[in-house]
């Protein structure tokens, strides 16, 4: 099967390698243009677009899918099917209908379950136990496509965005490649999703990263896990952002009002929240390098008492 291939971020390129490698074509990949990146905020690449470069792929990056921007290219192609992996962007009504075969998307979450752009970082941060991968074919609304195959997987108890991600990547290429076999052979029944099942994963927005201490010490260390390894969530502390990487709960009680320093200690310290203390593990002070919580404590000359607050002005 000939396919074009739209992906962006780096959750694609496993899929992209395998399909490589498989007895399919990949005739080009569609990406997004390139985007502001770093301090400077140059263009740079997206994942996807850099391996689509170093490989020496066909590659596209149309500031849209409409016809006036994307039609011409499209039309001298041959091609049986799109693929879509983590593009980032809507595939119009007109495009869907021009392969033959239509569009396939792999989608990082059990669906009807968590459709939309952060399905990882809401499972985490909703305390999901079992999570995994569906292939769909495309419709125009929005992860609501019939589904082709799936495949589940577990989520740790200290997996973070990052881990489960690549885990799910791997898992997910294998299942791509195999549902693209299969609608090749004839050999797949798409299922209608279950819409009363539905349930959604929006964008998540700047305000859910500051971490809250009336939040259970469960909740914050969800979250920290959720938004690593971006953006990382954050508190503040002597009216200063501190990024905290990695936390572990524990079962003290808390001591004091949520945010409050208690146990202090040469190897670290733990806050008070709304349920028992966080021992934070790995901060990351503004403008300085990650650390342990021994050398934030030193660096910042810790005293009992002190807080952690959701406002520098606190």
């Amino acid at each position: 099967m000939k396919l074009l291939f739209f992906a962006s971020h780096r959750f694609a390129i496993e899929s992209l390698e395998l399909l490589l490698a498989s007895r399919h074509e990949v005739i080009a990949v569609v990406g997004r243009p390139d985007m502001p990146s770093g301090r400077g905020l140059d263009p740079a690449p997206t994942p996807a677009v850099e391996e689509a470069l170093a490989r020496g792929l066909k590659l596209m990056q149309p500031e849209n899918l409409s016809r006036e921007c994307f039609s011409a290219f499209v039309e001298a192609l041959e091609w049986d099917a799109g693929i879509v992996v983590a593009y980032g962007g809507l595939i119009p009504q007109w495009l869907l209908e021009t392969p033959r075969f239509g569009f396939i998307n792999l989608h990082p979450s059990l669906l009807p379950r968590y459709r939309g752009a952060a399905p990882i970082q809401r499972a985490i941060m909703n305390g999901a136990s079992i999570t995994g991968v569906t292939t769909i074919r495309m419709n125009e609304v929005l992860d609501a496509g019939d589904i082709l195959m799936h495949s589940e997987a577990r989520i740790g108890e200290d997996d973070r965005t990052g881990t489960l991600r690549d885990r799910l990547a791997r898992i997910g290429s294998r299942v791509l490649l195999a549902t693209i076999d299969n609608v090749e052979d004839g050999n797949v029944t798409p299922v209608a999703q279950e819409e009363d099942k539905a349930t959604y994963a929006a964008p998540v927005l700047p305000s859910e990263v500051r971490i809250d201490w009336n939040s259970s010490a469960e909740a914050i260390d969800r979250l920290v896990r959720a938004m690593d390894p971006a953006p990382g969530a954050f508190s503040y502390f002597r009216g200063r952002r501190v990024k905290i990487w990695d936390a572990h709960v524990t079962d003290v009680p808390p001591e004091d009002e949520p945010g409050t320093i208690i146990n202090l200690g040469k190897e670290g310290f733990m806050v008070n929240t709304g349920t028992t203390g966080l021992q934070p593990v790995k901060l990351q002070p503004e403008g300085k390098n990650r650390m342990s919580a021994a050398e934030f404590s030193r660096g910042q000359r810790l005293l009992p008492s002190e807080r952690f607050t959701s406002d520098p002005r606190a």
